[in-house]
């Protein structure tokens, strides 16, 4: 009786260590996730995507908006990043500063 009780009880313990090993693995996860995702969106990143976009001259009007569009606001990097073509990118920008391109 006494070696069953134990042998339950040692069952339990590793039924709760296998949980907490879970529980700790999906913490990491989420922790990596977090952190990649404050990377994709950082200022540096996000400026680095901007000086590549074909047509948007450095310190062009629709440049400098768009540097103080992003920078003020994870939002709008977090939207920016998301959209699939530099085009879209561009589209973006232009929306939400109100200034063309090529005007």
């Amino acid at each position: 009786m006494v070696v069953e009780a134990c042998d339950k009880r040692t069952d339990a313990i590793v039924a709760k260590n296998k949980i907490a090993e879970q529980m700790l693995e999906r913490e990491e996860r989420q922790r990596v996730e977090r952190e990649e995702s404050q990377r994709v969106i950082s200022i540096e990143n996000v400026l680095e995507i901007l000086n590549a976009l074909p047509g948007v001259e450095e310190w062009s009007p629709l440049y400098g908006a768009a540097m103080e569009l992003l920078i003020d606001s994870e939002g709008n990097r977090r939207a920016f990043v998301t959209m699939k073509t530099n085009e879209a990118k561009i589209k973006f920008l232009e929306l939400r500063t109100k200034i063309k391109r090529f005007d």
